[in-house]
């Protein structure tokens, strides 16, 4: 099972929530009333319905996100810089000499909403409950009995040993030092057993307890969720009486219930940028730049040529597509790991658009009267169709000719499955601030999902050294080279451009921003009415 693939599900998720608004100082005042006369202060966000159980170990979504963020907790927390912190924990994991195991204590005392306490039982249940689940499996592909627990072939992972109700060891089959960045995403949400076994079906839907600043009141699809206050957070008291989503699937309706204060926090489809930018909502505008982006993928079967790779790589007009098709709010790119991420760095030639230099190259690689590229994209999706529509003017130019090929998701699957797709748009998304996140989908025995089967030995080497090392200055050496190599030397991909992303928030809201791998949590938010 292939843990990440599903984050470009996620990534969709987070480009088709476009709700936006413009209003003045009338809106704001009539929504400040109304939640002070209502003698409690909630938070009123819209997002999309996910007609889906809140259960991030079912589904990827990050719509969901949005709301499990604030109700269940992992036993670690990824900062917006990155850094880790415990959440459910009494410090830091230590880490035995030979790196293989890590040793837990639990907080005493913390509480799941339905008055459970929280212990390793429940830790060791919710982490083979992920395992079991399948969506997001392979996060635990490193622990020791996965591959006998995942193959039904045993009960348990043994790699998870209870050792009192606080306390708990993992031990790993081979070392990997991103492990704890792991245990920080929300796939990794720790449930109490025995309430959770026995809801069976109803979790996510009537019945979720987490340990988080916030309950779960109720949840209906077509309507929404209300979250109230969790008065016995082991974390402390939270400013916010509740939250209140409402699902808002149609981006008019989304900014019309802005406009009239209905709403106070709300995320806007980049393409509405430039129409409010110089609004008079230009200061609830807000922005954060999730790591991951967009990329040509190549079947390395059809195109085994480098060169012509390459070619394509400078027939790209990164700048124009950033500007023009666009709207301006995204970043030319031509590395696959970008500002924030370890093994960053500016040295790398950033590819200028130079359809000459693509044409002497295709001259080189035996096709001196062009080359037919047929680039294929889902349906689901429009932006890349709007991308591939795009790069078919632009590569004209190189004299490569794009025939721009539409499938649905259900041929879409299979041709990926089945290499069938020789030139794609993809995109990808960290699940957690780590280098290895970001080059999952194109490590070896992975890239096969984007129809790639590309493989280069010393990549391979440096991706196993990469996670077997916890030095920085090791790390941001070997992945820099890793990326040089992927989209530099062997131009296994072309890399497009990085996004910022939107959301517009009343000025009366403080306290939270949106992290660059799309946690957004509540727990410090408050409303000012004064």
């Amino acid at each position: 099972m292939k843990r990440k693939y599903l984050s470009l599900l996620l990534a969709v998720v987070m480009l088709v929530t476009c709700m936006t608004a413009c209003g003045g100082a009338g809106t704001e005042d009539s929504s400040t009333e109304q939640t002070a006369g209502s003698g409690e202060k909630i938070l009123r966000v819209a997002t999309q319905d996910p007609q889906v159980p809140l259960d991030m170990q079912l589904n990827t979504y990050s719509n969901i996100m949005k709301v499990t963020d604030n109700i269940t907790e992992s036993l670690l927390t990824t900062n917006s810089d990155g850094s880790l912190e415990p959440t459910l924990l009494t410090g830091m994991p230590t880490l035995s000499d030979d790196k293989l195991t890590y040793s837990f204590e639990l907080k005493d005392g913390v509480k799941f909403h339905n008055g459970a306490v929280l212990t390793s039982n429940d830790v060791k249940y919710s982490l083979e409950r992920l395992v079991k689940k399948l969506k997001m499996a392979s996060l635990m592909d490193k622990v020791e009995g996965y591959d006998a627990f995942f193959n039904g072939e045993a009960d348990e992972m043994t790699g998870i040993e209870i050792v009192d109700d606080t306390h708990f060891n993992i031990h790993m089959s081979e070392v990997y030092t991103p492990f704890l960045s792991v245990l920080s995403t929300p796939y990794c949400a720790i449930y109490p057993a025995e309430a959770c076994e026995a809801a069976g079906d109803s979790w996510g839907m009537t019945e979720l307890y987490g340990t988080g600043p916030f309950m779960l009141k109720s949840y209906q699809t077509g309507v929404g969720v209300e979250l109230v206050k969790n008065p016995d957070w082991h974390n402390g008291d939270v400013k916010l009486d509740g939250i209140k989503y409402t699902f808002i699937d149609d981006s008019n309706t989304g900014l019309l219930e802005y406009q009239k204060g209905n709403i106070d926090v709300v995320y806007m489809d980049a393409s509405l940028y430039p129409t409010y930018a110089n609004s008079d909502i230009k200061d609830e505008i807000h922005t954060f730049e999730p790591f991951g982006g967009y990329y040509m993928s190549f079947n390395v079967k059809d195109i085994p040529e480098v060169k012509v790779r390459e070619a394509i790589t400078y027939a790209i007009d990164r700048k124009a597509l950033c500007e023009s098709v666009l709207f301006g709010t995204a970043t030319p790119a031509s590395d696959f790991l970008q500002k924030g991420l370890i093994g960053y760095t500016d040295s790398l030639e950033q590819f200028e658009y130079n359809p000459e230099k693509a044409k002497e190259l295709l001259a080189e690689a035996g096709y001196p009267n062009g080359y037919d590229l047929r680039v294929t994209v889902n349906t689901k999706y429009p932006t890349t169709l709007t991308i591939a529509t795009a790069l078919q003017a632009q590569m004209k130019e190189a004299g490569i000719n794009v025939e721009v090929e539409q499938v649905d998701s259900s041929a879409w699957t299979d041709m990926k499955a089945n290499g069938g797709v020789t030139c794609g748009i993809s995109n990808w998304y960290v699940d957690y601030n780590d280098p290895d996140s970001m080059l999952y989908p194109v490590s070896d025995g992975h890239s096969d999902l984007n129809s790639s089967f590309w493989h280069n030995d010393e990549f391979k080497q440096l991706m196993i050294d990469g996670v077997q090392t916890d030095d920085e200055t090791e790390r941001q050496a070997i992945y820099q080279r890793a990326d040089e190599i992927l989209t530099h030397e062997d131009f296994a991909v072309a890399m497009l451009y990085n996004e910022t992303l939107f959301y517009l928030k009343k000025p009366y809201v403080t306290g939270f921003e949106v992290t660059s791998t799309y946690r957004t949590m509540f727990a410090n938010t408050d409303i000012v009415t004064e």
